[in-house]
């Protein structure tokens, strides 16, 4: 898996967790994978899984903060 080690400390750093930041690699990973076709041949395939990587990061910390309101305004 190349980059693994900068992704990782990448996740690491975003999230303080270990768990969870395997849990955003290996979700990394496999939207890279599942979009493999889209990579453009000869551009920066490290800087493709760092976007990859933020965005999964970012979309998930609103998924989570969409989940945390509509809890506390059913409360």
């Amino acid at each position: 898996m190349p980059h693994f080690d900068a992704l990782y400390n990448t996740a690491r750093w975003m999230l303080h967790d270990e768990t969870d930041a395997e849990d955003l690699i290996q979700e990394t990973y496999l939207k890279a994978y599942q979009s493999f076709e889209r990579f453009t041949k000869g551009t920066d395939c490290k800087a493709w899984l760092f976007q990859i990587l933020r965005n999964t990061f970012i979309n998930a910390y609103h998924r989570k903060k969409k989940e945390a309101n509509t809890i506390s305004m059913e409360d």
